[in-house]
């Protein structure tokens, strides 16, 4: 991913629970790989990561599932909602920490993967992308890596204000 995205570092945060910033929550805010854009290189920081990606290995732990018949997208097994529990949670953490208006993850089962912004009214979620021959996944993380603050969540109004009174 360099090559596409040099100014994003992708770390694998799997084994590093962000102690600083959600050492109050009852769990442990660790997810498989932390994007950032300020050089860190290891760890977890909910308060400097910009994106988050958690992988499963199983279909079984789709938090989303394809309907055609308008039904909920939302997996109905148990696997599935401990999977949107997890997304969301970190999702929760990374917004308590900074001041977004939105924020990205990505969610890897086997060979698919989705893409899915989330803001204070939900989350918006992409079909499956098979990334070993769709282009969609990395078009996603080399337009990111190119958006404005803005573009990237940051809000740029209250990170302002903020800066006025510190």
């Amino acid at each position: 991913m360099n090559t596409f995205t040099p100014d994003l570092s992708f770390v694998d945060s799997h084994l590093y629970p962000d102690t600083n910033n959600c050492k109050k929550f009852p769990f442990q805010v660790k997810p498989d790989v932390c994007v950032y854009s300020d050089g860190t290189s290891a760890g977890c920081n909910m308060a400097t990561a910009e994106v988050v990606v958690e992988f499963k290995w199983s279909r079984t732990h789709d938090a989303f599932r394809e309907r055609d018949d308008g039904t909920s997208f939302i997996s109905q097994t148990e696997k599935g909602i401990d999977t949107l529990g997890q997304i969301t949670s970190y999702t929760a953490a990374q917004l308590t920490a900074q001041y977004c208006t939105h924020a990205f993850s990505v969610l890897i089962i086997q060979d698919q993967a989705r893409i899915i912004r989330w803001d204070s009214e939900g989350a918006v979620v992409t079909s499956p992308i098979h990334y070993n021959t769709e282009p969609h996944l990395v078009d996603f993380f080399y337009r990111y890596s190119k958006a404005s603050p803005e573009m990237r969540g940051v809000d740029t109004v209250s990170n302002k204000t903020v800066a006025m009174f510190t």
